[in-house]
């Protein structure tokens, strides 16, 4: 082979591989081959957003919220010792006064003794000193001695029969047992939990009210009937109840805003509520003219050939859609209804159908 036939071979070879190494990923093998998922959803956009309050006949606010015990109370013995019997476990019932648990009363039952033979004592002498200290036989110092000695002795012994009796724990109100923290044979310190107790004749629902309904529920607080326009709804039945305004928080949430409401109601006969549960409130609100309905301000407009736009935040669908409306320098008139939710920055920047989530603020910020 010459030289030029070698040149020619080594150019071909050369050309070939150069040609593999630039090839694209479309001649590449099937199972190497490069996808997009066509259904990857896309950079979703945070929105400051607003739930709007258009007074239109009773506007209604569907809020969730928590049953919580109405009366509960974590149960301890007053004196340290070791629990000798449990009589009762979560979920049973008890009445007030009820025998619940108790200590090994061994320690305090000896202390009781000594201290009621000290005060029989102390008696026995400071009844002596009355008599004979009239008559000379005892000086005044002697008596005065004898006085307090027998008002210690006294001391001593309540203060041994309280720590007797602290030895029995007893159910401070009619309730069910709600939990159990410790066991038999186990030693405890005073005022360590031993069990919970709750009430079963009243519940508890709390719930957070954004502070434009505020005033529609403040008067029902020196109100001792239910609230009207309140009503409170338990999952595992469908139907209302009606509830009695127990507690309003006059402190908003640092984080939500919102001010926490406490119900109270008796406990329904036909259900089995429990706390934790889930329960949703409904707030009704009466009509306000539409001298209240919102202004709309600047950020959250987008003017296009004479005609104003907004956008409206789909919480289930998490996007925002472009809606047309009507102002009145600058008040709603048409366009949105009550509850909708009104994205207030930003709206130029945004696309109808965009996804879009809600920006919440962090603590410390």
């Amino acid at each position: 082979m010459n030289v030029r036939q070698m040149f020619c071979s080594f150019s071909s070879t050369s050309i070939m591989l150069i040609s593999l190494m630039v090839a694209p990923p479309s001649i590449a093998s099937d199972s190497n081959e490069i996808t997009v998922d066509a259904n990857a959803q896309p950079f979703a956009r945070p929105v400051k957003v607003i739930q709007l309050d258009i007074g239109k006949g009773f506007r209604e606010r569907l809020l969730p919220g928590e049953v919580r015990a109405a009366d509960k109370a974590s149960l301890s013995f007053r004196v340290a010792g070791q629990i000798a019997d449990i009589y009762v476990r979560p979920g049973d019932h008890v009445k007030a006064g009820d025998l619940l648990a108790k200590l090994d009363s061994d320690l305090y039952q000896q202390q009781y003794e000594v201290a009621k033979a000290q005060y029989e004592l102390a008696k026995v002498l400071f009844e002596r000193s009355s008599s004979l200290v009239e008559q000379g036989v005892v000086s005044r110092n002697d008596f005065d001695q004898s006085k307090s000695d027998f008002t210690i002795a006294r001391a001593a012994l309540d203060k041994a029969e309280t720590d007797l009796a602290y030895t029995q724990l007893k159910a401070p109100y009619d309730g069910m047992i709600s939990k159990r923290d410790r066991k038999q044979f186990e030693f405890v310190q005073a005022q360590e939990s031993i069990m919970g107790i709750r009430t079963e004749s009243f519940i508890d629902i709390s719930f957070q009210l954004p502070e434009q309904f505020i005033g529609a529920i403040q008067a029902n607080r020196v109100n001792e009937g239910p609230v009207e326009n309140i009503d409170v709804k338990f999952d595992s039945r469908d139907a209302w109840y009606k509830a009695r305004l127990k507690e309003l928080s006059t402190v908003a949430d640092t984080s939500t805003g919102s001010y926490t409401i406490i119900l109270t109601l008796k406990m329904p006969t036909e259900l089995n509520v429990l706390p934790g549960m889930a329960a949703s409130v409904r707030v009704k609100l009466p009509y306000r003219g539409a001298s209240s309905n919102p202004v709309i301000a600047a950020g959250a407009r987008v003017e296009e050939n004479g005609q104003t736009y907004v956008f409206r935040w789909l919480p289930e669908q998490l996007k925002v859609e472009k809606v047309a409306v009507t102002l009145n320098d600058n008040q709603l008139e048409s366009g949105l209804e009550d509850g909708d939710w009104l994205v207030v920055a930003g709206a130029s920047e945004l696309t109808d159908g965009e996804s879009t989530v809600r920006w919440v603020k962090e603590r410390g910020l």
